[in-house]
């Protein structure tokens, strides 16, 4: 009987599986917001470093200038 790494609930895959479907569902999900995140700090970043700043409009939105 295989465990989730995770959860404990009971899995039947192969051997090199550690976590359920649904623990290694939600984790991929975690990394695809965590890159996503990294990925806007560092365009906003390399925006700064040019001198712009980021600016809010009167109607909600942002932009660079």
């Amino acid at each position: 009987m295989k465990v989730c790494g995770k959860c404990g609930e009971e899995i039947g895959g192969g051997d090199a599986e550690i976590l359920c479907q649904a623990c290694d569902e939600a984790e991929a999900q975690g990394r695809r917001i965590t890159n996503a995140r990294a990925n806007r700090r560092a365009r906003e970043a390399a925006l700064r470093s040019l001198g712009l700043v980021k600016v809010r409009g009167n109607m909600g939105g942002t932009y660079w200038e």
